[in-house]
């Protein structure tokens, strides 16, 4: 049977665990929420695919897996990880709040909506563009609870008062375009025509300012990483109308 993949290259991605999944707000330690990710690449393993583990009977492996591409904001640089499809939910899937106001079904459908509509930028020299996922980081929440005692005619109350803030690790700059090139995708089917990857045919190269290591740092990543839509407003807009 042919395979398909269920994410698309350029996909806004997530981690099965990641909290945001099944809750408007982070618990916890946020450190411990893993990334969203944009997929950088799909892989079809062959039928020699080793799924089942031979003593068990029981599944290990899957033949669709994804390279996914994320930010990290602790080094200021972009890490590639590899996983397999089920263990991924796609953005439409995320419960995230657009703003401090309306934690609410209707905020959340509107941030999906507006991802939805994300454009590939333009190829234009020195034009500012966006990693897809800098919005869903920044917007992410995280609730506490904050216990007081005092006593009052002798007797100890306690009150409890929900903290709410925004936890904005992974978030990332914004980048500029100084480069382009195009890739040939190199084994993209077996010998029987079947497809065994799927990668992007054109790269951007982007630079930033890594404040990690106090350097400007360059790099090539899919054009379709990255989105054409200014995710904030600025009183003067980054780029001018194409």
């Amino acid at each position: 049977m042919k395979l398909k993949n269920k994410y698309k290259l350029g996909e806004i991605v997530a981690f099965k665990s990641h909290p945001l999944l099944y809750s408007y707000y982070i618990k916890g330690d946020g450190k411990l929420v893993p990334p969203f990710m944009v997929v950088t690449e799909i892989i079809f393993e062959n039928k020699m695919k080793k799924l089942v583990d031979e003593t068990t009977g029981k599944k290990i492996a899957e033949r669709v897996k994804y390279h996914c591409t994320f930010f990290d904001d602790n080094k200021n640089q972009f890490k590639n990880v590899v996983v397999y499809e089920s263990m991924l939910e796609n953005y439409k899937s995320i419960y995230i709040a657009r703003n401090g106001k309306n934690d609410n079904k209707q905020s959340y459908e509107s941030l999906i909506e507006e991802a939805s509509k994300y454009t590939i930028p333009n190829y234009n020299y020195a034009k500012i563009i966006y990693f897809k996922t800098k919005k869903f980081e920044i917007f992410k929440k995280r609730t506490s609870e904050r216990v007081t005692r005092q006593k009052k005619n002798g007797k100890e109350k306690e009150t409890k008062k929900q903290l709410i803030q925004y936890v904005v690790n992974y978030a990332t700059p914004d980048f500029v375009l100084t480069g382009l090139k195009a890739q040939e995708i190199e084994n993209a089917f077996y010998a029987n025509g079947e497809r065994r990857r799927i990668a992007s045919k054109l790269l951007y190269k982007v630079k930033w300012f890594n404040s990690s290591q106090m350097k400007f740092s360059e790099q090539f990543l899919p054009s379709e990483c990255f989105m054409s839509e200014q995710p904030f407003d600025t009183i003067i807009s980054h780029s001018e109308e194409e």
